[in-house]
């Protein structure tokens, strides 16, 4: 689902998006997958925001609540962005999964590590062309990659920035992942690719993704931001499975994902067969060359 740019207000962010929520589970959808931040202004692509943390909260304050509470009245399963305020007080940028009873899930690392939300890997600092953030600025880089197991599904994660970056999409499938759920809050020069890069990540590492972006104009603090949605939901053969259209907000789109499509797609195209990872260990042993 995608939706459009949010106000200053929280409480009425909440409301547009119970009602979304609630919209796509009258269709009978097991999951539904909210953007990046979904809660708040995308705070981090304008003039420094002083008063922007302050929209961060611990993972079990208001906003899980009231979409556990939605997710066990529709008994749909809810992933969804938010600044996430940690126990040590720093600031996150994170993804928090309900299952359908409104249980939180929680992340499980490489080493078996147990994380209550995935926290986005990155804080991009990103000055090119249209592309003007400084997330760096607000929050911390998450800890590790990791996957949920959501109804027998394993799901991998990552938000915005995090899908520019190949060892993110490898490492959720060597954790196992079927599916990739991809919050994000993206606009600029990068629209003409995303869809067709999402394409390409599925068909790589043969799996299923799902992404959804905002879309349409934000103010925040008069700056005003056009994002570009696109939401999609793509197969590991690289086929889009469903699309949502550019600019428009807010727009619910859905699929149904036939697993057993993973193995079809996984020998029809090899390349994890023949990987040789062993030939690049050089890359993270030494210096990158400027």
């Amino acid at each position: 689902m995608q939706s459009g740019g949010c106000g200053p207000s929280v409480p009425e962010n909440l409301a547009a998006l119970a009602v979304l929520v609630q919209q796509a589970s009258h269709k009978g959808r097991d999951l539904v997958l909210l953007p990046e931040l979904c809660t708040t202004a995308y705070f981090a692509s304008g003039p420094f925001d002083p008063e922007a943390q302050k929209w961060a909260e611990p993972v079990d304050g208001p906003t899980t609540k009231f979409f556990s509470d939605i997710a066990r009245k529709t008994s749909t399963a809810v992933a969804f962005g938010m600044a996430e305020r940690g126990a040590d007080g720093i600031v996150y940028n994170s993804l928090v999964l309900l299952d359908s009873r409104g249980y939180l899930v929680e992340g499980v690392g490489p080493h078996g590590e147990r994380y209550q939300t995935f926290r986005k890997l990155t804080a991009p600092s990103v000055f090119s062309g249209d592309l003007r953030v400084d997330e760096a600025a607000y929050c911390k880089p998450g800890p590790s990659p990791m996957t949920f197991d959501l109804d027998g599904v394993r799901l991998g994660a990552l938000i915005c920035y995090d899908r520019a970056f190949s060892e993110v999409w490898l490492a959720n499938r060597h954790l196992g992942a079927q599916v990739v759920i991809a919050a994000v809050s993206s606009f600029g020069w990068r629209e003409s690719l995303f869809v067709d890069d999402l394409r390409l990540r599925a068909m790589e590492v043969g799996v299923f993704v799902i992404a959804a972006n905002r879309a349409g104009l934000e103010n925040h603090r008069g700056h005003v931001t056009d994002y570009f949605g696109r939401s999609c939901i793509i197969a590991p053969s690289g086929e889009v499975l469903a699309e949502a259209k550019a600019h428009q907000q807010p727009e619910i789109i859905s699929a149904e994902l036939n697993l057993s499509e993973l193995d079809k797609a996984r020998s029809l195209w090899p390349v994890w067969n023949d990987r040789r990872p062993d030939l690049y260990r050089f890359m993270y042993d030494s210096p990158a060359a400027e």
